[in-house]
């Protein structure tokens, strides 16, 4: 697609004065998507509608061709995955059904770090490479290959078609809250508009108490109908609306997070204070599975036709009790550049209970409870979810501005927090008991001036200083509090 040739050449786009940028990129957005994306989205499009009411058996044989491709083309045209799949005496015959992707060895982040030159496929030509590599909040960065033309195109094909479930529809008048680095912050101008996609896009790096009431104006000059961005970042903006009744809240008619776990707690408030839908997907940058939530349920629908969802547990067998955790493990579809065989995402999930009628065959997870790094490393190694903490209510972090644990002994945890005018000596205790009691360890909590982003702009709930891979066999589910 054409986002994809010139791609390279962003930097060039943003760097210009912001009136070129708006001519040249107001005349780029008004392109036909089919120029701008190619036919690959018109057909993940076509996909998804096709789709919409397959049952069980049409959705499992479209699996199996699919899954059956992708393991031959990594066989056939990947040297890593010949020698890894010889180790472990299987080839593609061995896949007859489904079920028999749990004969193929696992995929981790380690093997992609190490031999990422041997991961790509011989047949393909390396223009057709589009260079990725996971964000800022992984304790494993690494770099991989997405085809050009066909990964960005469906991804953005499924995530539109979540959005247009709530009246979303391509170049709707939205702000950009995800860690873009915007604006003029010198001038205490914290934004900018982005006509390609009809954006207002806003500097998450600067929602102080002084900025926010210049943030809000910008938005009500703008007049959106929908926002996306990090949660922790409309977190914020939510609390200060919360502390400041006299400021009206903008009027979206839906919120869309990404990128970030969102807690009970966050998406109460978020809920309360804009008064609209809020709705998140589970994805990640190697895009091998994606979880949608639909309008009428909370859990998260993970699209059969993207990519083949394992939830697996401690011992790498299916997790089959609703309400049970395992983690995520996902092999990719679409990708012949650099597929994802049984890639283990280190990502936890809960199995969900019951399935929603607008697409029922498709399997639902309650929750993915967090990345492997966002869990808390008990004295005798168990694991405990972020998410515990995070459903706590101590009534003194409303006197908080921001939060972050921190961990690098097991057994052990600081709580840093950046507390507000009229923060004392009590809360702070308070706070420390609070979370000791529900941790079962010793606590310290310390005030700091600030709590700084990762450089993709996200929030880091956890800085998980431990490698938490040593212990991911000892994980147990009985351990959340």
């Amino acid at each position: 697609m054409l986002d994809d040739v010139l791609r390279g050449i962003r930097g060039h786009y943003f760097s210009m004065p912001e009136w070129a940028r708006a001519i040249v990129g107001g005349v780029y957005g008004l392109l036909p998507f089919r120029v701008r994306m190619g036919s690959t989205f018109t057909e993940f499009v076509q996909l998804l509608e096709k789709s919409r009411h397959w049952s069980l058996d049409q959705i499992r044989a479209y699996q199996y061709r699919e899954l059956k491709r992708t393991i031959e083309l990594a066989y056939g045209h990947i040297p890593f995955y010949r020698r890894h799949f010889a180790r472990a005496g299987v080839t593609p015959a061995d896949l007859t059904c489904l079920e028999d992707i749990a004969r193929f060895p696992f995929l981790t982040k380690t093997d992609i770090q190490e031999h990422l030159g041997e991961m790509t496929a011989d047949h393909i030509p390396a223009w057709r490479r589009l260079t990725t590599a996971t964000g800022g909040s992984t304790t494993e960065p690494m770099r991989f290959w997405h085809m050009k033309g066909v990964t960005r195109s469906k991804e953005k094909a499924f995530i539109w078609n979540q959005w247009e479930r709530f009246g979303y529809r391509p170049r709707a008048r939205t702000v950009l809250l995800k860690g873009r680095e915007a604006g003029d912050p010198r001038r205490g101008i914290f934004w900018e508009r982005e006509p390609i996609d009809n954006f207002l896009a806003m500097n998450s790096s600067h929602l102080t108490e002084a900025h926010l009431p210049a943030y809000l104006d910008a938005m009500e000059r703008f007049r959106p109908e929908f926002m996306i961005g990090y949660v922790s970042s409309i977190h914020l903006l939510a609390r200060y609306l919360k502390r400041h009744p006299e400021r009206a809240a903008p009027k979206f008619r839906a919120i869309f997070l990404a990128s970030e776990t969102v807690y009970h707690r966050q998406r109460a408030e978020l809920e309360g204070v804009f008064r609209c839908p809020v709705s998140s997907h589970y994805g990640h940058s190697e895009m091998v599975l994606l979880g949608t939530e639909c309008p009428r349920d909370r859990q998260l629908h993970f699209c059969p036709q993207y990519g083949l969802l394992e939830l697996l547990d401690e011992n790498g067998k299916p997790v089959s009790e609703p309400g049970a955790v395992g983690e995520l493990v996902g092999t990719s579809f679409h990708n012949p550049v650099m597929p994802f065989v049984r890639y283990r995402t280190q990502d936890y999930g809960t199995l969900g209970e019951s399935r929603c009628a607008c697409h029922p065959h498709h399997p639902t997870l309650q929750a993915v409870e967090g990345r492997l790094q966002e869990f808390i490393v008990t004295r005798d190694r168990r694991l405990i979810p972020i998410s515990v903490m995070c459903s706590a209510n101590i009534d003194a972090l409303d006197k908080v501005y921001q939060t972050q644990y921190y961990q690098d002994t097991p057994g052990t945890l600081v709580f840093k927090i950046t507390p507000r005018p009229g923060f004392r000596e009590e809360d702070r205790q308070q706070i420390r008991r609070a979370i000791a009691e529900k941790v079962g360890m010793e606590v310290d909590v310390r005030l700091v001036a600030n709590i700084p982003r990762t450089k993709s702009g996200k929030h880091l709930m956890i800085e998980q200083r431990i490698p938490l891979n040593v212990f991911r066999n000892s994980h147990d589910p009985d351990s959340r509090r």
